[in-house]
């Protein structure tokens, strides 16, 4: 069933009465129990490639990412450079979380996208859209964070919780938000 975590993670998270809001780009829309209905808003795809499945049964791991650019950048534009500059199926990344606090599901979790490289297999990408060498994360924007992590955590056998610095030479997700990361998780 397409979008079963997704569902899973949605349904926990609005649940949870965060108020953040929550958008679906996972290119099918997510129904939940309620009746409510997530429309998905399609973003720049490859027409000749696709991401391919995983099982996720197993332990996985989250990678905390930023954008490395401006906080209003689109997801659009984001999957734009995905696709025609780097030559990737899609957007990279299973979740992206605005500096508002708006969560945005982008991939099915199953998939195994291109966000961290020997590490896509067992990793979920979650993305802060912002530069975080320069800028500090908002509260609203922290608070999503924790609770899509604590979600995903309740639906997978989720074993560690990491920068993307902790798995390649990077600054990734950049030293502002991997401070406050630090406090959020450690």
């Amino acid at each position: 069933m397409k979008n079963r975590i997704i569902k899973a993670l949605a349904t926990l998270l609005i649940a949870a009465g965060s108020g953040a809001a929550i958008y679906n780009n996972t290119g099918t829309d997510i129904t939940l129990a309620d009746g409510t209905t997530l429309e998905s808003q399609d973003l720049t795809k490859s027409l000749t490639k696709h991401y391919q499945l995983r099982d996720v049964s197993a332990a996985i791991n989250i990678t905390i990412h930023h954008t490395a650019g401006p906080e209003n950048a689109s997801l659009e534009s984001i999957a734009k450079f995905h696709v025609e500059k780097r030559g990737w199926p899609e957007i990279a990344y299973h979740i992206a979380i605005n500096q508002d606090g708006a969560i945005h599901f982008l991939n099915e979790i199953e998939e195994r996208t291109y966000h961290d490289s020997g590490q896509n297999t067992n990793s979920i990408g979650i993305v802060l859209v912002g530069n975080f060498e320069t800028t500090e994360p908002s509260a609203a924007m922290l608070y999503s964070v924790k609770l899509v992590t604590e979600s995903l955590c309740k639906v997978l056998n989720i074993t560690s919780i990491r920068g993307h610095r902790d798995t390649s030479p990077t600054l990734c997700p950049g030293v502002n938000a991997y401070n406050q990361l630090e406090t959020i998780f450690y």
